[in-house]
């Protein structure tokens, strides 16, 4: 038996022992394993192994300490639990025997969850239901959650959208006070909202669009001149009858975009708005934000002029009417246009032009139209490659955002969007990788835009065996929102903003709000970083869950094809373990498995390539694939080679 002397030193040792136990707070961050890790504030990660990572959920806010975990290696365990930050979530149903389960359909939780016998809400297997957590597992016991909606199931005409609408919290429903202030707004007469505005319906502005779009948001015009051109590019203007502060500017914040599923449209703002009363339907008066550019011979522009104006539409043509048109083999299109869509066409490819020889094109990409049948799954998946109309509005529309970015920058108001180049981790490997490949004297900074565009357009143009800015393209930062007007180096532009689709991007309308205070002489409006990250996130959120929806509905297609077919792919990308191809036809991408090759593949990250002596896999080859196993529900597609 211990005496009290030996006690003392006992506990003494063991708060020594406790003292220099390193302890932190952080953030857990799941994985694709049973795994995950603690992340500081400071950016440091530490491993939590599969034991602890069960007494927690991915965002809870923990304290822990650092302990050897052999082999040199360090671990996390979790001491307290501070705060948790998963409340709800959705996915898919699971009855095993006795008990009943949810398989979250979450990128990080990747355990199923317990649900108790009195919160099972009626659920079926295999149902897909909305829940929240009931039940947290910290310190001891398993997570349990309490169903709060069932979705549908795989009969349910649309599951792949509604799920995720359910997943991201998308609204789906107008309230009775939104459409009280929609019916207000349209009772009003016209003259109401045009008065006081520059009348520019005596130009024959026509709008450029697929044939089934009702949101129209630009309509475009222009003349040649001597030296250059005059192009006006109109942009629809709901924020006329959408004052700050009101029901419908709080739905339109909310909301922050609009969304496009196969099937349908979620639309930030009600169609009566979106479609009709705001929209730039042909032979209509509309108010518009009108930006009149001067350009030079060359399509730098000289000048930019904005008012708030009335226009009206001659016409609503397709991309395929203009595109033919330009070729010279349409008949369609009344022959008091035809000046203007020249003039328009020849302004549009000196933009190109001049984009080509100062700034950055993007990536060529085809867009794919989905054929739904009566039961709302595809029939068939169409490829729309862009044509010469594509290639004209999108010039149109780019040279507008550009300069109203200037004329807001050169002002000290709005704010942007901001790209600042490649990921800082990937920067040492690309300026090796272009100093090499380029025969440069010394690493070259990346961090200067015309630096950085120049070569960008030597890569583009060099004569090697690898696709320079194919691997560039894949090691870029995010864009960002930013108040100080940074360069867009994706874009290869001084500054960028975009204010042609306020219709449809809750950002848009909040610079026409700027716009229209700057013009008025009146105290432009500030935002907060809390709104625009916010925007930003709920953008986000809706591209994703239209992507995950478009990428169930296409494997649900892919598993009806004939077994064994070979489909023409690409590679997009690659790490040390898989190959993601995207096939040429229908878009749809899958990922081929190279943990198992045969041989000694040695993948390079500064190339992005896979070699094995002189066989090599790289960005953008042309590769044959074989579907090898589909889990459309979990968005998974697994390929071989062929």
């Amino acid at each position: 038996m211990l005496d009290k002397n030996a006690l003392t030193q006992l506990k003494q040792l063991k708060q020594e022992i406790h003292d220099s136990t390193p302890r932190f707070d952080g953030t857990v961050r799941g994985s694709n394993g049973r795994y995950g890790f603690a992340t500081t504030d400071d950016g440091k990660s530490y491993f939590l192994p599969p034991d602890e990572m069960e007494k927690v959920l991915p965002g809870d806010s923990i304290s822990f300490r650092v302990e050897a975990a052999g082999d040199g290696k360090e671990q996390a365990i979790v001491e307290k639990l501070i705060s948790s930050g998963l409340d709800t979530f959705c996915g898919r149903y699971i009855v095993r025997g006795k008990g009943h389960f949810i398989e979250p359909d979450h990128d990080t939780l990747n355990r199923w969850i317990f649900v108790p016998p009195n919160d099972r809400a009626g659920a079926a297997d295999g149902d897909f239901v909305s829940a929240r957590m009931r039940k947290h597992p910290y310190p001891h016991g398993k997570a349990q959650a309490a169903i709060t909606g069932i979705i549908g199931n795989l009969q349910t005409r649309g599951i792949e959208r509604l799920f995720m609408q359910a997943r991201f919290g998308l609204e789906d429903a107008f309230s009775d006070e939104v459409k009280a202030a929609v019916a207000e707004i349209c009772s009003q007469p016209a003259e109401a909202v045009n008065e006081g505005r520059y009348d520019l319906t005596h130009l024959p502005f026509v709008t450029i669009d697929s044939a089934g779009t009702r949101d129209i948001d630009d309509a475009l015009c222009a003349e040649s001149h001597s030296d250059g051109w005059t192009l006006w590019v109109a942009i629809a203007d709901p924020e006329a009858v959408i004052p700050p502060g009101s029901v419908l500017d709080d739905l339109a914040r909310r909301r922050a975009t609009s969304v496009y599923f196969a099937d349908g449209v979620l639309p930030m703002l009600p169609p009566e708005l979106s479609e009709q009363a705001s929209s730039l339907q042909a032979q209509t008066v509309r108010p518009a934000m009108v930006a009149e550019l001067h350009l030079a011979q060359d399509a730098a522009v000289k000048d930019i002029k904005l008012y708030e104006a009335i226009i009206e539409s001659r016409a609503k043509l397709t991309y395929s009417q203009v595109a033919q048109h330009i070729a010279g083999v349409c008949e369609d299109i009344p022959a008091d246009l035809h000046g203007s869509l020249h003039h328009l066409a020849d302004c549009a490819s000196a933009l190109n032009q001049w984009r080509r020889q100062h700034c950055l094109l993007m990536e060529e990409r085809p867009d794919f139209r989905l054929i739904l049948d009566d039961e709302g799954q595809i029939s068939d998946i169409v490829r729309i490659d862009r044509n010469d109309a594509h290639k004209l509005v999108e010039e149109c529309m780019l040279v507008c955002n550009r300069s109203v970015a200037e004329w807001l920058k050169a002002r000290n108001a709005g704010f942007f969007i901001e790209q600042s180049g490649i990921r800082t981790e990937r920067l040492g490997e690309a300026t090796a990788l272009l100093k090499e490949q380029l025969t440069l004297d010394s690493k070259p900074d990346l961090s200067d835009l015309p630096t950085y565009v120049s070569l960008q357009q030597q890569a583009a143009a060099a004569s090697c065996e690898l696709p320079l800015r194919t691997i560039l393209s894949r090691q870029m930062q995010r864009s960002e929102f930013g108040r100080s007007g940074q360069p867009h180096m994706g874009l290869g532009f001084t500054c960028y903003t975009t204010f042609t689709s306020p219709l449809r991007k809750y950002n848009d309308l909040l610079i026409h709000r700027t716009v229209k205070a700057l013009l008025n002489e009146t105290t432009p409006p500030e935002f907060s970083d809390e709104l625009l990250q916010g925007i930003q996130q709920s953008q986000n959120q809706a591209r994703v869950a239209a992507s995950l929806a478009e990428q169930w509905l296409k494997l649900n297609w892919l598993s009806r094809q004939p077994e064994g077919q070979a489909y023409e792919g690409t590679l997009v990308n690659m790490n040390s373990s898989s190959f993601t191809v995207r096939m040429n036809d229908t878009g749809i991408e899958g990922v081929i498995d190279r943990r198992k090759a045969k041989g000694k593949w040695v993948f390079d990250s500064k190339t992005m390539t896979h070699r094995q002596g002189d066989d090599c896999f790289m960005l953008g080859q042309p590769i044959k694939v074989i579907v090898q196993e589909i889990d459309a529900v979990r968005r998974q597609l697994k390929l071989r080679l062929a």
